[in-house]
């Protein structure tokens, strides 16, 4: 309350509402300034004004919330315009996945912590494993392909998360050791190495990605 000019006391208008839908969009807000590690009930409900104990009356706890979180951020992306042929289709799907996370950071570390899994990314897991095997894999082959390419897409990810200009203090002055090491190796002494200068020394090696995952699914798919 505050006082207004006669003195007499002026109460000020009730927050509004607390629902599963606000928590939700707080929630997205936090992960998305500063990451999912700083998610918690009590800031949720701080940035809603509201207790913590009210938070859990609509939401089960912070797995949930993220679950919740995800599905909203999955379900409402446009799908992308997929090609006939197989394999392209494939490779579009991936790439499409891939881009999607690369501009939120903070899903890929979720994904790496735990089994988090949003039920409106099923159509995306369709998609994919159906285009495998019309690519010619068997269900149980085109589910081992796809681990192969997820361990990679995430690794890429996760690389990309470490090395961003930005993240830390000085990455747009040095190269980072696995690049500065490796190109800076005595010929003499390690001559193979050596002679990948002009990888290492590439402006932008994580422009290979595209490149780098049509070969690992023409790998898998015997092509």
């Amino acid at each position: 309350m505050s006082d207004n000019d006669s003195g007499q006391a002026v109460r000020r208008g009730r927050p509004a509402r607390l629902s599963r839908e606000r928590i939700v969009e707080a929630a997205l807000a936090l992960v998305t300034e500063e990451g999912s590690e700083a998610l918690s009930m009590r800031k949720v409900a701080d940035a809603l004004g509201s207790a913590p104990m009210s938070i859990y009356r609509h939401v089960r706890d912070k797995d949930e919330l993220l679950l919740l979180v995800l599905d909203r951020i999955v379900a409402g992306l446009p799908r992308p315009e997929l090609p006939e042929d197989p394999r392209e289709r494939l490779l579009a799907l991936l790439r499409w996945e891939h881009d999607e996370l690369a501009v939120r950071p903070w899903i890929v570390d979720v994904l790496r912590r735990g089994d988090l899994m949003a039920p409106s990314v099923l159509w995306l897991l369709e998609e994919i494993y159906a285009a495998w095997h019309a690519c010619g894999l068997s269900l149980e082959r085109a589910a081992t392909a796809n681990r192969i390419v997820w361990g990679f897409l995430l690794g890429d990810l996760a690389q990309r998360r470490g090395t961003r200009p930005g993240d830390r203090p000085g990455d747009r002055d040095r190269a980072p050791y696995q690049v500065s090491v490796p190109a800076g190796a005595d010929p003499g002494a390690y001559p193979t190495v050596a002679a990948l200068a002009p990888y290492w020394s590439a402006p932008d090696r994580h422009d290979h990605f595209a490149a780098d995952l049509a070969l690992l699914v023409d790998a898998l798919l015997g092509t």
